[in-house]
């Protein structure tokens, strides 16, 4: 009976690690980037992708991390969140 305990308690164990281990690596991180004179949206996007990805979903990912509705309103100066991922 207690070796059947043991294996049990062993193997949850090491089931909550693995899916512990597999949360942390999707976690996505960022990159703050202070937006310069004559920068848009199409350029910081543009600046941290490839042929690989759509540049207008890598833009509409940037919109959506900073909230911004009117991506001509950005500012020099203004500080956005870009996915790592994307860089």
């Amino acid at each position: 009976m207690r070796k059947i305990m043991f294996l049990l308690i062993t193997t949850v164990l090491f089931c909550g690690w693995g899916v512990n281990a597999s949360v942390a690596s999707v976690t996505p991180l960022y990159e703050t980037v202070t937006v310069e004179s004559n920068d848009t949206l199409w350029s910081i996007a543009a600046s941290r992708t490839d042929d690989s990805k759509d540049i207008r979903e890598v833009i509409y990912d940037i919109q959506q991390l900073n909230g911004i509705k009117d991506p001509g309103q950005i500012q020099p100066g203004d500080k956005i969140k870009v996915r790592s991922s994307v860089i």
